[in-house]
């Protein structure tokens, strides 16, 4: 099965072979990296040095990786004429230049729409990325910036009828770091039925013969998922916060509880239990986490 990293690089080869044929430029100097991050799909650059002239392209490998086949078919087949009709231009100046109109005459040359933008999902290169669910039920994504603004009360309005996000609404952590997560950890709006239901049950009272009064939520039972079988490890020159703030996300999004996670961050940090639950209360209001 071809991987959504080799159907780009076929694909580049593709656009490769039309480029020479239409226009003369050998495309195959060009070269191709995935270390793009954040809300960019790709982009295109050259440089001269000591009269020699270099050419890249970089594309976002969590868009053609998160498993969203439209974010990859986008990648495939448009993001790639793109970058890559730049390219033809910086080659050829006279073609085009930024997304003018010789550059779109280029980019549909080569497959592209001559669109200038992309409409897949982004995750902020830095921090948490944050899904909300806005008053009218559409998605919007916000970075670590824009999620505290809300937590502050703040209201967020959005054009073209999306409507607004405002503390209470319904959110999601989708991503960390530039990277989508495996499953995203949810948090329900105030008002939504399930948690309403909870704090009903909560006020319930069971009475039976003989017996005091005790709350439903005494008899609920805990059922704790298994130990963490892997710990994050730190990769070069990722501080301890940064792989505290993956242990406290990946632990949460499986189930796994406070103590178990305190452990983790101990084991990986070579932390004492003081400083592992110290670093805990400082992230986990970034990470959207409850304090404990």
């Amino acid at each position: 099965m071809t991987t959504p990293q080799q159907q780009i690089l076929n694909k580049c080869k593709e656009v490769q072979e039309i480029a020479l044929r239409l226009y003369g430029v050998d495309l195959s100097v060009v070269r191709i990296s995935f270390d793009l991050k954040g809300r960019t799909a790709g982009w295109a650059q050259w440089k001269r040095r000591l009269g020699v002239a270099s050419y890249a392209c970089r594309f976002n490998y969590d868009m053609i990786a998160r498993g969203d086949a439209d974010a990859l078919n986008d990648m495939r087949d448009d993001t790639v004429p793109h970058e890559l009709a730049h390219i033809v231009c910086y080659m050829k100046p006279e073609l085009g230049k930024s997304h003018d109109g010789g550059w779109q005459r280029v980019c549909r040359a080569l497959g592209g729409t001559g669109k200038r933008t992309h409409s897949t999902e982004v995750v902020y290169g830095h921090g948490i990325t944050y899904e909300y669910t806005t008053d009218r039920g559409c998605k919007v994504r916000l970075n670590e910036r824009g999620h505290q603004a809300v937590l502050r009360g703040q209201t967020l309005s959005y054009r073209k009828g999306l409507g607004t996000v405002r503390a209470g609404c319904a959110y999601s952590i989708v991503g960390h770091a530039g990277r989508t997560l495996a499953a995203p950890i949810v948090k329900q709006a105030v008002n939504h039925p399930a948690l309403v239901e909870e704090a009903v049950r909560a006020q319930r009272i069971i009475v039976t013969p003989a017996t005091k009064e005790v709350s439903v939520r005494a008899f609920t039972m805990l059922i704790q998922p298994p130990p963490m079988a892997v710990v994050a490890r730190p990769v070069a020159g990722e501080s301890k916060a940064a792989v505290s703030r993956r242990i406290m996300l990946s632990g949460t999004t499986a189930g796994h509880s406070y103590e178990q996670i305190i452990n983790a961050m101990m084991l990986a940090n070579g932390y004492d239990r003081q400083l592992a639950r110290a670093t805990y209360k400082a992230n986990a209001p970034k990470l959207g986490l409850p304090v404990q």
